[in-house]
């Protein structure tokens, strides 16, 4: 069985057409689960935000369609616990997470989940669809490398995916989890994205590089892409908590040393002594999970990007 994740806040009726496209994609060839998670909580409300009908539509959608499901994430808004809370709640093998507001091009993930069933030992990591920024476009994107090291920086930016190839999937350093999928081997792995994680933002950078410091790959599958609706969502996310993201990843990936280069660096821009009290916050709650990653990791964050560049 495929598990397909997706985390909604106020993404009716797309929400609705990502579920469907889905289905319609694996049919009766695949033996496969939707998870939907809502993720409005008081978060959301104290933005002054009102909740649409995509939670009400989508719950009564799936007691009539077997292999939907919806849950509901409200402890905090949190993209990255929502995702967690899914796959908890499930036992399948593979997972595939997408957001809930994409339509995957015709075939592109049967036919990447049936060659990554096949393959995903030799690939011994993860593999992903190019990605459209917006629904009618056609431009194909990846993820490209950003390595800085005098900054303590390891970030990704968009860019081009190959137009022709004559393998079925190539390498890359980087890609986005909208259109992962991975075996629950890896997701355990890792550890799960940490639970740290707040709104957005950090939650690539930890998937990305920690599985490459602990020597696993990341792959582009050569089809069509995954449609994408490049929108503003149904919620705000703020400066600081993203910056706080962006810390748990660097120190989770990088270590100590690692993580005291970036915050370094950003102490140069406003509010930059607050950005030490965040690290010191995160070396105290996230030291299992990096004890974790430490015991498993087989080279360094520098090691490994210096392969890139």
């Amino acid at each position: 069985m495929v598990g397909y994740n997706s985390v909604c806040v106020n993404e009716y009726p797309l929400i609705c057409s990502t579920i469907r496209s889905i289905g319609e994609e694996l049919g009766n060839d695949v033996d496969f689960e939707v998870i939907a998670v809502d993720n409005w909580c008081k978060e959301v409300a104290d933005q002054g935000q009102k909740p649409d009908r995509g939670h009400t539509m989508v719950e009564s959608m799936a007691k009539t369609i077997p292999w939907l499901r919806v849950l509901k994430y409200e402890s905090k808004l949190s993209h990255w616990q929502a995702k967690n809370l899914a796959v908890q709640d499930s036992n399948s093998p593979f997972l595939f997470f997408c957001d809930a507001h994409v339509l995957p091009a015709r075939d592109a993930i049967y036919e990447m989940f049936q060659y990554y069933k096949a393959c995903f030992d030799e690939l011994d990591g993860t593999i992903h669809l190019p990605l459209t920024y917006h629904l009618l476009e056609e431009k194909r994107l990846i993820y490209s490398l950003r390595y800085r090291p005098e900054k303590g920086e390891v970030h990704y930016t968009f860019a081009a995916a190959r137009t022709s190839m004559p393998m079925k999937c190539y390498e890359v350093p980087c890609m986005s989890s909208c259109g992962m999928l991975m075996t629950r081997e890896l997701y355990d792995l890792v550890g799960g994205w940490p639970k740290e994680l707040g709104i957005y933002g950090g939650g690539e950078n930890f998937i990305n590089f920690v599985l490459s410091v602990l020597g696993k790959r990341k792959w582009i599958f050569g089809s069509r892409p995954l449609y994408h609706h490049g929108e503003k969502r149904g919620y705000k996310w703020n400066f600081w908590d993203y910056e706080r993201n962006r810390i748990i990843a660097t120190y989770l990936f990088g270590g100590v040393e690692f993580a005291t280069r970036f915050v370094e660096y950003r102490e140069k821009m406003p509010g930059g002594n607050k950005k030490w009290r965040i690290l010191d916050d995160v070396l105290d709650t996230c030291k299992e999970h990096r004890a974790l990653i430490k015991r498993r990791q087989v080279l360094t964050i520098d090691e490994w990007a210096k392969r890139w560049i």
